[in-house]
């Protein structure tokens, strides 16, 4: 089923002044980007940086050199950078989008080390001529692209919004700000390659700054195997350019089978197990709808559910006011005791219309889907969902 676009009613977002706030580092330890807190406690946010911190896990070896590589590449960015008052997080931007190549050409035609399009660059100040083409000079695409995220700040007031839309357009970003009426870039529904873009900064941002991505720290996986690998190259046994064994480690299961969760593989990096530890106890994710159960079903999969909406919303084309019944059946209930909602279908109180669609009863603290089983299931429970 295709994304469906979610804003709450009445009332649109109020309009506010853009004022240039400067990158500070967040307290606790926690994430952040450009000063913007990073949600990891969203269990959607977490997931996704894991996965972009695994994608990244073969820097880790050789991390050492490609700091190296970097460092007289940020020497001449971050100072750049400061003059315009961008936030120095921006230094990975062309790291990711180039590799420090200065001839590097994308599938669409972007060019150079900020992968700038024929158009975008010559509104930025880069001349584009036979033999000359100043995006592949890093100090002249640095400037020019300082610019561009400057104007891009003035439009969308969020730095974590300007890195979404330096890869996927100020057009579609300021879309979604309109059709969603928030600027949460977390819960926004955006392409794949945009939806991933910003965790692919945050991941690189991880692996140079954290300390626990060091030099012979490949500890950091826990995997005794790959300790003993280590041991061996310190010790002139193995040469990384001979072929990778093939072969499967045996490690040691846990004492309690069913801590496995079957099903499902767990990417979560020890990184972002620290950041977790910070998590607050009080809800941190707002769904896209709100409910109150009014008649529950039984306990059981397969068991029907009604609902009443208490907001207005807007999915899509259909609008929906509060009171509107939604009916959702119970898809499972897992071992921990989490009940896992499914609405199919929404019917207006006033119309009697019914209105076909999937949302998901949702874990406000982790942003996950499901939500624990309460001692007793009766009138009132209010529960956020999310679409699907």
């Amino acid at each position: 089923m295709g994304q469906k676009s979610i804003r709450k009613t009445p009332g649109k977002p109020a309009r506010r002044a853009v004022v240039f706030q400067p990158a500070i580092a967040t307290g606790n330890g926690r994430l952040h980007f450009c000063g913007e807190l990073v949600p990891t406690q969203q269990g959607d946010v977490s997931a996704k940086l894991a996965f972009a911190l695994a994608g990244n896990s073969g820097y880790v070896r050789h991390l050492s050199a490609l700091k190296a590589r970097s460092a007289p590449f940020f020497a001449v960015i971050e100072p750049i950078l400061s003059k315009h008052r961008i936030p120095n997080d921006f230094k990975y931007l062309p790291l990711i989008e180039s590799a420090w190549k200065a001839d590097a050409v994308s599938v669409a035609g972007a060019v150079g080390y900020w992968q700038f399009m024929d158009e975008t660059a010559r509104d930025m100040g880069l001349s584009i001529t036979p033999g000359k083409d100043e995006r592949t000079d890093l100090r002249k695409s640095t400037e020019a692209a300082c610019r561009y995220l400057r104007f891009l700040y003035q439009k969308l007031g969020s730095w974590t919004l300007v890195a979404a839309a330096y890869n996927g357009g100020v057009g579609m970003v300021q879309r979604k700000v309109v059709r969603t009426g928030h600027r949460d870039y977390y819960s926004m529904a955006m392409n794949e390659e945009t939806g991933y873009y910003l965790y692919r900064i945050l991941a690189m941002k991880e692996l140079f700054s954290n300390p626990i991505y060091g030099v012979d720290r490949l500890a950091v996986y826990d995997n005794p195997y790959e300790q003993e690998r280590e041991q061996a190259r310190r010790m002139g046994w193995l040469n990384d350019n001979e072929p990778e064994p093939v072969g499967v480690p045996i490690e040691r299961l846990p004492a309690n089978p069913l801590a496995i969760n079957q099903g499902e593989t767990v990417l979560m990096d020890s990184v972002l197990t620290e950041l977790l530890k910070e998590s607050p106890k009080e809800p941190l994710f707002v769904g896209d709808v709100t409910a109150k159960l009014v008649k529950p079903g039984a306990l059981k999969v397969g068991q029907s559910w009604m609902f009443v909406l208490t907001e207005n919303v807007q999915i899509g084309d259909d609008e929906l006011k509060t009171g509107d019944a939604l009916y959702a059946v119970v898809d499972d209930i897992d071992l921990n005791g989490t009940v896992f909602l499914r609405a199919t279908k929404a019917i207006s109180a006033e119309t009697k219309t019914v209105i076909s669609l999937t949302l998901l009863a949702m874990n406000p603290t982790t942003g996950l889907a499901g939500i624990p089983r309460p001692k007793a299931v009766k009138a009132g429970w209010v529960v956020q969902w999310k679409i699907s």
